[in-house]
This record gives C-alpha cells, structure tokens and sequence, in this order.
C-alpha cells in the first residue's frame, strides 16, 4: 500500500481540532440529504445496512426518499463538511483515515465504552458548521459496526429524522418577509374546536367548523393541506380500529370537503406509535381524484384520545405536480405533530411565542 494512504490528511486533522472554533460557517443544503463517509475496506459492509435505516422511501406518484444518501470520500470531505448531515462511519481497527478520524475525534472515555462494547453511536451539534448534526458509527470491528446499524435501524433513523424535524419546524413558523405564525387563528381553533394546533405563515383556514368536527388548513403553491377530524369514541362500533374503516372514513371527509379525493387502494400502510401520549397509528399512501387527473402523497395519524372520548383522525396531503412532494409532505407532518389537546398548555405556550 502506498505509505500516504496510511497519512490521516492534514485537513481531516485540522478539522478535529479546529472544529470547535467558534467562527464557523451557517451548514448549508437540503436536510434530506445525507453525506456519508466510510473507509474503502469497511463500505462495503455499512452501506447497505445504512441505506435500510434512513433511505426510507414514501409513497408518492414517483417514489421519493425521506433521506438520499450521498457517499463520499477523502477527497472530497472539506468540500462537504458544513452540510447539515454528516456521518462517518469507521471500527476502531479501521487504518485508513475514518478510522483516525474516530479514534481522535472521540473521548477515552467514549472509546472505552466503545472498546467494551456498550456504545457504538455518538452525536455532536456544530462540529464544522452552526446547525449541524454530525453522527459518528463505531465499533470494534467492521462486523460489530455492521450488525450495530442492521439492529439499530429505528434509532439511526430517529435521530437524523428529529433533527430534520426540529429544523423544518423552526423555518416554517419563523417569520419572513413581514408574515409570521398565525397566532389569532390558533387561538379562534382552540375556542372552536377544542384542541390546538400551530398555523405556519404560509397556511389559512379553508373550510370546517367546531360543530362539524372537521378543521381544514391549506397552503398554495405547491397545494398542501391538513385536515383534522374527530368522532366520539363510543359511535365507533366495538372501538376497534382497521385500515377499512380509516379508508372509508376518510373518502367520506373528502367527498363532502375536497372534491371526492380517495385513497388509492393498495396504497395504504401503517405503523405503531405514540402520538400525545395515546397508542397511535401512523399512515402513509396516496390520493387520487379520477375527475381532475389528480394525485399525491398522504400522512398521517389515527389515535384514541381516551380522556376526551374522541378518535382523532390527522391527515396531510400534497398535490405538487413536477416537483419533489417529500419536503412539503414534512411540512404537513411538522404541523399535525404541533397538535395538541392540552388547550390550556397550548395557550400558554402560544403567549410565549407571541412575545
């Protein structure tokens, strides 16, 4: 092997220990890309594993990603290093230049937890750059970084995707250009309806009312929206939940508010979570509408609030034609996720953010 290659370069190295500095750089780029680093030995045994965990792809008229992957090396790393997304991926016994870049970058205390094998993933805030998540995967050997990622897929995921989240949040209610979150409309749907929900700049109310138990918020160009319904849960008969009866329950919202869109059949599927604190079910398809040649994706959640005797039905949507969906699909999940029961913890904070 040529004796350079064995050289950690110096720009890696000035890197660790300039990263602190504290004149860095705004990070820069989309947050669903990620730039992702691993020795040459060692690549062919993480990237798969690391595409399972985070290239999770979406339903939408042409299949998207939640997060693309960029793979990268050496040679372009101080092109890349004040990106949003940075992983390095190396095992301690990894000689190229990921694997110094681990052992320098972490603590003795960090890689004594790493040595006996308690902790084989590590995250730093504004290493190269300010809003920054730099995700670092290690382990003793190639095979132990491997198996890590292949049983840790929904924790890799959740901390970039948090991070993608907490971000989007924060553009979408800032102000800009003279508009800012809508504060007087949160407040008229917490005396309406009964529960809160936080309005980005870009969003207005379309239709609904508290005594339909149906609320209605969309944005132009592209077209998203979110809806929220509710019923009592003793009309639900037996108080079990199906995909059917989501599908059928949905078409029937969207027929009397948006122009008979429906959910395309197959398309629906679903996970278990947490939404508020009630057991939940988190959807994913597309809509269609025959008549206007129309479609797109769909997210959403379905959970029992059972303090309130009321089901709760949480739906986004996005008609973008030409364009990536998947950004403006976050938007409408960033918003449901501001939903809120406890209305007078809504109000509360809401007067902070007034401030």
């Amino acid at each position: 092997m040529d004796s350079m290659k064995r050289i950690f370069p110096i720009s890696l190295i000035l890197l660790v220990i300039f990263g602190c500095d504290d004149i860095k750089p705004e990070a820069i780029g989309s947050f669903n890309r990620i730039y992702a680093y691993a020795d040459p030995q060692e690549i062919a045994l993480v990237k798969e594993p690391l595409e399972i965990a985070l290239e999770y792809e979406i339903s939408t008229p042409r299949p998207e990603k939640l997060f693309r992957i960029f793979w990268g090396d050496t040679s372009i790393f101080e092109n890349t290093d004040q990106y949003h997304i940075v992983l390095i991926i190396a095992s301690l016994q990894s000689p190229e230049h990921f694997g110094a870049f681990v052992r320098i970058s972490l603590s003795d205390e960090a890689l004594d937890s790493v040595e006996n094998g308690k902790f084989n993933i590590f995250v730093k805030r504004d290493t190269w750059a300010r809003n920054q998540i730099l995700v670092i995967l290690t382990g003793r050997t190639p095979e132990e970084v491997r198996s890590y990622i292949l049983t840790h897929t929904d924790e890799i995921f959740e901390i970039v995707n948090s991070y993608c989240n907490e971000n989007v949040t924060h553009w979408i209610y800032s102000s800009f250009q003279g508009k800012h979150e809508k504060f007087d409309l949160e407040k008229k749907i917490v005396d309406d309806y009964g529960f809160g929900i936080r309005v980005p700049r870009m969003f207005e109310w379309e239709k609904g009312a508290g005594r339909e138990r149906f609320l209605w918020l969309r944005a132009l160009e592209p077209e998203r929206w979110i809806f929220v319904w509710w019923t009592p849960l003793d009309s639900i008969e037996s108080g079990l939940f199906s995909l059917r009866w989501l599908q059928t329950t949905r078409d029937s919202l969207c027929n009397i508010y948006y122009e008979s869109d429906s959910i395309l059949n197959g398309t629906l599927t679903y996970e278990h979570t947490r939404f508020n604190d009630f057991p939940a079910i988190k959807y994913r398809g597309r809509w269609g509408n025959l008549n206007a040649v129309a479609g797109g994706p769909v997210v959403g959640y379905v959970f029992d609030d059972t303090l309130s005797n009321r089901r709760y039905i949480l739906d986004g949507a996005v008609f973008a034609p030409a364009i990536k969906k998947e950004p403006y699909l976050r938007h409408c999940e960033t918003i449901i996720n501001t939903f809120d029961t406890d209305t007078t913890g809504f109000i509360s904070a809401l007067r902070t953010r007034e401030k």
